[in-house]
């Protein structure tokens, strides 16, 4: 009778879990795009480092000093959404439940959760990214990244999203759940 009872109490708990609750009335598809507001400020940042670099340094210093910026500006260049590098987040989406997902260049799809120190600001939204894991499609066989060690590594922890990146409508209902869907 306990040995019943018991798988009838793990029939009941698997069919609550199945049944997830519907948080949103449609999902949030955000499908990213270069943000010249960003370029156009990056641009103008390199020329006055350059120029400060080579007006205030001997030569062989100015010369690091430009190796160590170019190397700063190629790593955050590989950080930013909707660029062409591989890992590069190219649109985001959280369905009815709640669940957010990512796509990058190369059409992996990916499960994310954000950390609660994430920024949502009318100018801006940075989403501290965290639990990334790729998901499978259906019927697809599992093979072993060899070089899982550096798509972990080159993953972006962060995401900043500027107005001009998105749609304004898509973007705003994607900061109104994100300050106020997220809590439940």
């Amino acid at each position: 009778m306990e040995f019943l009872l018991g798988q009838g109490m793990l029939a009941w708990a698997a069919r609550t879990i199945a049944m997830k609750k519907a948080i949103l009335s449609s999902e949030i598809g955000l499908r990213l795009r270069p943000s010249l507001f960003l370029w156009g400020w990056w641009c103008l940042f390199s020329m006055l480092v350059v120029f400060s670099l080579l007006y205030c340094l001997p030569p062989t210093w100015a010369a690091l000093g430009l190796l160590i910026y170019l190397l700063a500006c190629l790593w955050q260049w590989m950080q930013l959404p909707a660029t062409r590098w591989p890992w590069s987040v190219q649109s985001l989406r959280v369905d009815v439940f709640g669940q957010m997902t990512l796509t990058n260049t190369c059409g992996e799809l990916w499960s994310f959760k954000l950390q609660p120190d994430s920024v949502v600001h009318p100018a801006c939204l940075v989403l501290h990214v965290t639990e990334v894991v790729q998901l499978q499609e259906a019927g697809a066989l599992h093979v072993q990244d060899s070089l899982h060690f550096l798509t972990h590594w080159l993953q972006p922890k962060r995401l900043l999203i500027l107005p001009d990146q998105a749609d304004a409508q898509v973007l705003k209902s994607l900061r109104v759940w994100l300050k106020w869907g997220l809590r439940e």
